[in-house]
């Protein structure tokens, strides 16, 4: 199947999807819980290091989004709006319990070269030194360690690219963010861990 061909077969799926929900349609709200549930519980609960947190977070999430369904107007997916929803919920918890950092939004040209557009400063690689002075296991612990002390901002992008794997557009939309923004963010997430990281291996 051509890309675009699959693009549209996409589109009318999540039409569909979109009118069986605010038809009311019970098979429908089962369809979108089996498919995502799990996965924006995940991410709420390494958003706020808590599971117990994280299932009140969804649960008032969820509520919202059944009652604004019809004001949805499929600009992006289910699975993009869920997020967006859960996200949103998920700062506002945050933010209650102070523990919200505002890391900023610096302009795209701080990041580019003007020459030939690529990065003044190379992306962070698990090829570097922490990799090599760690073994994987330890590695991956102090990752994920350092992944759940990370500033909001940097955190949820990290956990949506390389946790829950979304798409590009789909992130952009959970976050309501331009690609370019999302590539200045997760390049300085990935700087940030990258630091945070290395700091506590030489500490070990």
């Amino acid at each position: 199947m051509k890309v675009d061909e699959r693009h549209q077969t996409l589109a009318a799926d999540n039409e569909n999807q979109i009118n069986a929900l605010k038809e009311g349609r019970a098979e429908a709200w089962k369809e979108v819980l089996t498919q995502y549930g799990s996965g924006i519980l995940a991410y709420a609960a390494r958003m706020l290091g808590d599971k117990t947190s994280a299932e009140d977070v969804v649960q008032d999430a969820l509520v919202n989004v059944y009652r604004t369904i019809d004001s949805f107007e499929g600009q992006c997916s289910i699975k993009s709006w869920l997020y967006r929803a859960v996200r949103n919920r998920a700062i506002d918890e945050i933010r209650r319990q102070k523990r919200f950092v505002d890391v900023g939004h610096d302009p795209e040209n701080d990041y580019f070269k003007e020459d030939d557009g690529h990065w003044k400063d190379e992306c962070f690689e698990w090829d570097g030194h922490a990799a090599r002075e760690l073994d994987h296991k330890n590695l991956l612990r102090l990752v994920h360690k350092e992944i759940n002390n990370l500033p909001h901002a940097y955190r949820e992008v990290l956990l949506l690219k390389e946790i829950e794997e979304l798409e590009v557009s789909e992130i952009c939309a959970a976050l309501e963010i331009s690609a370019g923004n999302l590539r200045i963010r997760i390049h300085r997430a990935r700087s940030a861990l990258r630091a945070a990281v290395q700091f506590s291996s030489n500490k070990e």
